[in-house]
């Protein structure tokens, strides 16, 4: 038994004649024909019914056309394999990324990519600002997801999303009816604002002041998932990036926009190589479209929560 009476006889199942086969693999219809005879020598199976001028596939041939289609399906699998390594290498692809992104965006798009290159391992790790410019700009990492813009030195940077910010309050809250809320609608509420290391903290506390709302924060924490969870317990309302809303996806909070925006950015930021690596250009793709759907979803412009699926009953919410 060998390869082209294998390939002969699938081109036979496929095509459902010797002539067919004969003109699929370029051959004469008695080459095809002397082939599966060998092959049905060399395996000891009848794989056809000669009916007239008819081939009719045995039980047996069926059988045993299962496991060639199994076969081939390993050979293009392989094939695959191959020009990927070709193309992007062997290995894996190191992420460095801030907490954000790190829990309520990445682990989606790193399951999407595995799909496509189940061959490469993914490390990732959840860093601060600092340590992602360090690892990038050391070329400790392929690709690093920030949320503040890193310096131009040992990086490119380009931006993955920009978005405004929302309100996070606990579900039946007071304010709940309102489409928008501003500084001044927060007045004498606990708030929870991310700490002084975070960017959006400076605009947070211009915006406050501005208003003339002078209470002091009664939570501070760096992340905007932290933010979410003590809202939900009733510990204050916070301003958090929408993604960190959209990983939320829970009944117990309620997003309303806030005015006037706070704005909250990610950026892919790459080593400052001569060129820069394939599968990492590939991942950070997938993220900036993963986003853009987290973000067309949560529409954060007109009505402030999350766009209700065709389909889904709607949560009990008050009104706008």
């Amino acid at each position: 038994m060998n390869q082209r009476q294998i390939e002969a006889f699938r081109v036979v199942m496929q095509r459902g004649t010797m002539t067919g086969a004969a003109e699929a693999l370029k051959t004469s219809q008695p080459t095809i024909s002397r082939l599966i005879a060998e092959l049905e020598a060399a395996t000891g199976l009848t794989l056809f019914a000669r009916l007239g001028n008819r081939l009719q596939a045995s039980a047996a041939g069926l059988a045993f056309y299962r496991e060639v289609e199994l076969s081939f399906i390993g050979l293009d699998k392989l094939t695959q394999t191959a020009h990927e390594i070709a193309r992007f290498g062997s290995g894996r692809l190191r992420i460095a990324a801030a907490p954000v992104l790190a829990l309520g965006v990445l682990p989606a798009v790193i399951a999407q990519f595995r799909q496509a290159y189940p061959t490469v391992l993914v490390a990732l790790e959840m860093r601060s600002e600092s340590t992602i410019r360090r690892w990038v700009s050391s070329a400790n990492c392929d690709v690093g997801f920030a949320t503040a813009l890193p310096d131009t030195s040992g990086g490119k940077s380009d931006l993955i999303y920009t978005a405004p910010g929302v309100c996070v309050l606990p579900a039946g809250h007071r304010l709940a009816s309102r489409s928008t809320l501003s500084a001044t609608d927060l007045r004498d509420e606990p708030l929870i604002f991310p700490s002084h290391a975070d960017m959006t903290r400076t605009a947070l506390d211009q915006a406050f002041q501005q208003a003339g709302v002078t209470q002091l924060p009664a939570i501070e924490t760096p992340y905007g998932a932290t933010i979410c969870s003590l809202v939900a317990h009733g510990a204050g309302v916070g301003i958090v990036n929408p993604l960190a809303a959209a990983a939320h996806d829970q009944d117990d909070v309620v997003y309303r926009p806030f005015t006037p925006d706070i704005v909250f950015s990610g950026y892919a930021v790459h080593p400052d190589s001569q060129e820069v690596n394939a599968l990492a250009r590939v991942f950070a793709d997938m993220v900036r479209d993963h986003v853009a759907g987290l973000l067309a979803r949560f529409d954060v412009q007109k009505i402030g929560r999350r766009k209700r699926p065709v389909g889904k009953k709607p949560r009990d919410a008050a009104p706008d």
